[in-house]
């Protein structure tokens, strides 16, 4: 005959009986599964993962470019012609 044991079956677990449960959330979760996922789809969709890819460089590139030309120009109004969409003017000011 076995000895009976009275402890609860929580405490009788091999692997660190006194620590605490794992909380999971579910945004890591979710992220967990894009990020699984995200192989899969710029295999199936090629032609889309090169247009996110270069439209991130886009803006890097243009953003880094604006904000150079506002350094430069601060505190006056300039304007700025975009080809195929018309012409932008802008006011920067110092404080």
């Amino acid at each position: 005959m076995q000895p009976t044991d009275l402890r609860s079956a929580a405490q009788n677990r091999s692997i660190g009986h006194d620590a605490a449960p794992m909380k999971r959330s579910l945004k890591g979760s979710l992220a967990f599964a894009a990020l699984l996922a995200l192989p899969f789809l710029l295999a199936a969709y090629p032609v889309v993962a090169v247009a996110l890819v270069a439209g991130g460089v886009a803006l890097a590139v243009l953003s880094r470019s604006v904000a150079d030309h506002v350094r430069r120009h601060g505190g006056s109004v300039r304007h700025v012609t975009l080809p195929g969409f018309g012409t932008l003017e802008y006011r920067f000011t110092r404080t």
